[in-house]
């Protein structure tokens, strides 16, 4: 596994099939994946995103519009991460799913723990409360 820090709000982790880079927003961490997940990327994976974790009130965001495969062990560990996330009262969205991974994901229920959002945008409307700055924006667009 190779760690490279690129910034001080930015870290790249990878290794033989997952990629993974981390990048701290003001409210929240957005975890990029690119690869596939399988037994083999899975393995080291659950600890990785739970380092990624951050404390109680900042959410994070898996983005996996990077991610070509995953099989069973992605989601047992998607739903470990998400059982340590709800133990440590952080938010957890998924955004970027392919079609076929989406489909998947429902099937086995993940969407009924985890948000499955099409955009960061809808993610963040689903893990973070808006600011009245956001509220304000929003009003203004659809009004």
């Amino acid at each position: 596994m190779l760690i490279c820090h690129e910034n001080p709000s930015e870290v790249i982790v990878a290794d033989s099939s997952v990629d993974m880079v981390v990048v701290d927003g003001d409210r929240y961490t957005v975890t990029l994946l690119c690869g596939e997940i399988d037994c083999y990327g899975s393995q080291g994976l659950q600890e990785r995103l739970l380092e990624a974790a951050p404390d109680a009130g900042r959410p994070l965001i898996l983005d996996m519009s990077g991610v070509t495969f995953c099989d069973g062990s992605a989601l047992w560990t998607l739903s470990a991460v998400e059982r340590r996330c709800a133990e440590r009262r952080v938010a957890l969205a998924i955004v970027g799913l392919r079609p076929f991974l989406g489909h998947l994901f429902r099937a086995f229920h993940i969407h009924e723990r985890i948000p499955l959002c099409a955009t960061l945008d809808e993610a963040l409307w689903r893990v973070l409360p808006p600011t009245d700055a956001d509220l304000h924006a929003w009003l203004e667009s659809a009004g």
